[in-house]
């Protein structure tokens, strides 16, 4: 129809109608038209926010008209799309309104708008509302307003692309504090590398005394977290980190930004990747001493976890970090021999729990748990009966040895050393406890160390054996007292990933305990730490002993030679050779 036939009212109602993204009806001829009367607009009544939390909402919509020429049919659309339509009595010039049961089933911010029209045979003329936006929260976050184009990110830094040949397990964790300091992000994690991605940490309300002490500030940005929940939920920690910082890529109302965006980004680009929440830490594990040994705390902890885990469906499962069922952990005051027990109560009720949500998804998720390296706390688990329940355990074959006290040894040695001063604390001897117990070999990972643990000031050394010396204060480290990067490691002390020691320091290979460390006698400085070298072995007895794959602790701290090496013990072949 030519635009020079329409009248003035109806360009004006088309335009709005096109504005909207609602095409306006046109009617045959002026003279029809003009047999129609233009309704009075109507308005959207006041809708608060939504809550899907517990599944899809329905809430009502409801619009009026309080004085004017009606109306004979309404629609309504939704970010502009009809979703419904109603024929409606006309009674001008009195007030008119209609509603409808709107259902929404994920988040996001949508916009509604009411179109009333004053229909006839021979078409209508409609006026529009104004948008009213309803903001929908508590529910998942599939990411769908994010800019994926430029994912996954290529391999960084000396990392290089390997065939898992094996099917094992090839893990790391990422910490959430590594985006400040260490300035480490989701894009350059080399996770093309990895099976598995675990996020560390979800904390969870309640009982903290352990990062209180320790971390004061997380303390207070954990309870300003935890208001309006009740103790025992999960939360995120860090909210700016996880959900608030922009990436390149975002935008400002993107309704997830921070390393959960890029994680969606992340999983979106490789769905073959398992990434787990890990829950619980060194500082953070108290609750977890109450939610293994009551049934209440348990119930809420699992409730919300499943919930989270729903909210951001990039995560496959959970991790979780007791530190440690039985006791010995961050909080001396805590642990007791119902510890053990719990722990199976809680793997079996979170298993039957993460079914129940597949059975509701249509996805298979995931149940791990980081243990101990030490025999004596992995005795405190019934391992017969916790094992089915779980696809992975992963035992923390690092962190024996350490500047906390004087007692020298290898922080992470496949084997013992045959002078080592504490039994059971060797890789070989926890893998060997768990098979002992019944535990499939093929559900066990062992840790490897990104980082060396060291003193100085040691006494009583030899020129080549600093352990029949004594422990002084912690070396200084770039992050923490006591501990530092291998990736500074290998550049500040061993002179290069094939070097043998600088600036008075000596690379040693202990064949025994298939252990390396950095010895520089006149200044009586000692760091143990995991090398390519040992963590080739440690790749090897995976292999030997058919166990189920090799995590490490912590990513950021690699600069790609010790995660080459998890693939080279696991004897898998560097792409394109």
């Amino acid at each position: 129809m030519p635009i020079t036939r329409l009248s003035l009212s109806t360009v004006f109602i088309v335009n709005l109608g096109l504005a909207a993204g609602v095409p306006a009806a046109m009617a045959k001829d002026d003279l029809q038209m003009e047999s129609l009367t233009q309704p009075a607009t109507p308005s959207i009544a006041w809708i608060g926010e939504q809550n899907i939390s517990a599944g899809p909402k329905d809430f009502t919509l409801k619009w009026n008209l309080w004085y004017g020429a009606n109306g004979s049919r309404w629609y309504l659309y939704q970010d502009g799309e009809q979703i419904h339509q109603a024929d409606i009595s006309k009674n001008s010039p009195n007030a008119q309104s209609g509603s409808t049961q709107v259902t929404v089933s994920k988040n996001g911010n949508y916009r509604y708008q009411v179109k009333l029209c004053d229909v006839s045979a021979s078409g209508e003329l409609c006026s529009l509302s104004a948008e009213a936006t309803v903001k929908v929260a508590g529910g998942p976050t599939d990411g769908d307003d994010l800019d994926y184009s430029d994912w996954p990110k290529p391999l960084k830094q000396n990392n290089q692309a390997y065939q898992n040949s094996s099917g094992k397990q090839v893990g790391a964790y990422f910490v959430e504090w590594g985006i400040y300091g260490r300035d480490y992000q989701v894009a350059d994690i080399p996770s093309t590398n990895l099976t598995h991605l675990y996020y560390g940490f979800i904390p969870v309300c309640g009982p903290n005394d352990s990062l209180a002490q320790a971390n004061p500030q997380g303390y207070s940005a954990l309870v300003s977290q935890c208001a309006n929940k009740q103790d025992y939920e999960v939360v995120v920690h860090d909210k700016f980190a996880a959900l608030e910082k922009s990436y390149p890529g975002d935008v400002w109302d993107q309704e997830v930004r921070g390393i959960f965006g890029q994680l969606y980004r992340l999983s979106n680009a490789q769905p073959d990747l398992v990434i787990l929440p890990s829950v619980g830490g060194w500082t953070l594990s108290d609750p977890l001493y109450d939610i293994g040994t009551d049934a209440a705390a348990r119930d809420i902890f699992i409730d919300s976890m499943i919930a989270f885990i729903k909210k951001y469906d990039f995560f496959d499962g959970i991790d979780i970090d007791w530190e440690f069922p039985g006791g010995g952990g961050a909080n001396p005051a805590l642990g007791s021999p119902q510890d053990g027990a719990g722990f199976v109560v809680l793997m079996k009720e979170l298993r039957q729990a993460l079914d129940a949500l597949s059975q509701e998804t249509g996805r298979n998720y995931q149940l791990t748990a980081a243990m101990s390296g030490g025999v004596e706390k992995l005795s405190q688990v019934d391992w017969e009966q916790a094992a089915q329940y779980m696809d992975y355990i992963n035992i923390m074959t690092y962190d024996y040895y350490g500047a906390w006290n004087g007692v020298l040894g290898h922080q992470t040695g496949l084997y013992a050393a045959p002078d080592a001063a504490i039994d059971g604390f060797s890789a070989h001897d926890a893998v060997q406890h768990l098979l002992s117990r019944n535990v499939p070999a093929e559900k066990i990972g062992l840790g490897a160390a990104m980082y060396g643990r060291g003193w100085k000031n040691v006494s009583g050394g030899q020129p080549d054996d600093p352990f029949s010396g004594t422990g002084g204060d912690g070396i200084s480290g770039s992050w923490e007292k006591g501990i530092e990067d291998y990736k500074v490691i290998e550049q500040k002390y061993m002179g290069g990933v094939d070097g043998t020691g600088i600036d008075g320091f000596q690379l040693f290979w202990d064949d025994i305990a298939k252990a390396s460390y950095l010895w520089n006698y006149s200044a009586g400085t000692l760091i143990t730490f995991d090398t390519p070298r040992s963590v080739k072995a440690k790749g090897q007895y995976v292999r030997t002993n058919n166990l189920g794959g090799i995590f490490a602790w912590e990513i950021d701290a690699d600069n790609g030679h010790i995660l080459n090496a998890m693939h080279q013990g696991l004897g898998h072949s560097q792409v394109g050779q």
